[in-house]
């Protein structure tokens, strides 16, 4: 992708990503992005998360979880929606500000 640091990274992790189960991390690697949501295995999660911090792939598509509880530092971030889904009351509700602070870091 043209920047000497993320050819090394790319280097280090494509034997990585291909072995995972994950079709979408091994396809998604290929062109420099990637996925994170709950419904992963936590090794192709945890996988996706050092590719993006270390500068394996330089897009990460993930959930509003990934983006609360794990600081992964990011040059742009884009919020699809405020609103999330809340169990105990059975509806979507609108985030916090503090909480749209939080994603963006």
């Amino acid at each position: 992708i043209g920047e000497e640091g993320t050819n090394d990274a790319r280097t280090t992790y494509i034997d990585r990503a291909e072995k995972s189960r994950n079709m979408e991390v091994r396809q998604h690697f290929y062109n420099g992005m990637g996925i994170h949501h709950a419904g992963m295995l936590r090794p192709d999660r945890k996988l996706t998360e050092q590719m993006f911090n270390d500068g394996a792939i330089k897009v990460l598509c993930c959930t509003a979880t990934l983006a609360w509880g794990i600081n992964l530092p990011a040059h742009t971030v884009i919020i699809k929606g405020t609103d999330v889904y809340m169990a105990e009351k059975g509806t979507t509700v609108d985030l916090s500000i503090l909480d749209v602070q939080q994603i963006f870091g």
